[in-house]
């Protein structure tokens, strides 16, 4: 193992820890996965990259403000903005699924020998794709660029919301050469983007192939998905 291999692995290992041990991480992202098809793993990635910057952010502030800026206080409000974000996100989760929902549900009356009487079902609607549409393409792309850009968002709220990030990042400081800890925050880095890509792909994936069999379990992970970021949201402003 070459000198710099360790550092960069611990750093990895912390990283990939933080992220998926964060129930603000998770519940951010997943209302976001559940609504892509099959695009999973660049919302993952979007919230990775944001995550970083966010912890960069924070941490140039606190190196060159903290005389001056209450970073404490900052950071605190910023966990509470966090919640903020989780319940509206959570809420227009489950106002969509709602909305879906509804319009895939139809009444129908049918005539029978013993009377009409009405009959609800619900069913996909398929609509045909003209080959070489730019329009079509361009109106499916829009939904996931909104998703990616939102994560994105997200990513870099979080990243500067909480002090304790800092400490994630100490180890850095702890190493005897300078490329050691550069190797150790590029690790950090890493593991960031993927650790939460990888989530999005498995948790993408599951749901895809649940949503195979019945269209409804794709309503019911949606709606929970939703649901908990109320939750965790509602819980890190008062909690």
């Amino acid at each position: 193992m070459i000198l710099s291999d360790l550092p960069f692995v611990i750093g990895l290992g912390a990283s990939a820890f933080h992220v998926l041990t964060g129930p603000d991480h998770l519940a951010a992202v997943t209302p976001l996965v559940l609504e892509e098809k099959r695009r999973f793993t660049p919302i993952g990635i979007a919230w990775g990259v944001g995550h970083v910057l966010g912890m960069a952010l924070i941490g140039l502030v606190y190196l060159f403000f903290k005389p001056y800026i209450p970073i404490e206080s900052v950071s605190m409000h910023s966990e509470q903005l966090v919640g903020v974000v989780l319940i509206f996100l959570g809420m227009s989760a489950v106002y969509r699924v709602w909305k879906e929902h509804r319009h895939h549900v139809h009444p129908h009356v049918h005539e029978s020998e013993d009377g009409a009487y009405v009959h609800i079902h619900g069913h996909e609607h398929r609509h045909l794709k003209k080959h070489g549409s730019r329009h079509d393409e361009h109106r499916h792309d829009k939904p996931f660029r909104q998703n990616a850009g939102l994560a994105l968002a997200i990513g870099v709220l979080h990243g500067f919301a909480g002090i304790a990030h800092l400490f994630l990042l100490l180890p850095a400081l702890g190493f005897a050469e300078r490329q050691q800890s550069v190797f150790y925050l590029l690790g950090f880095a890493t593991g960031a983007i993927l650790a939460m890509g990888l989530y999005a792909l498995f948790i993408g994936k599951f749901s895809r192939r649940l949503s195979l069999h019945s269209k409804q379990v794709r309503f019911q992970l949606r709606m929970w998905a939703g649901v908990l970021a109320i939750v965790v949201g509602v819980y890190w402003i008062f909690g």
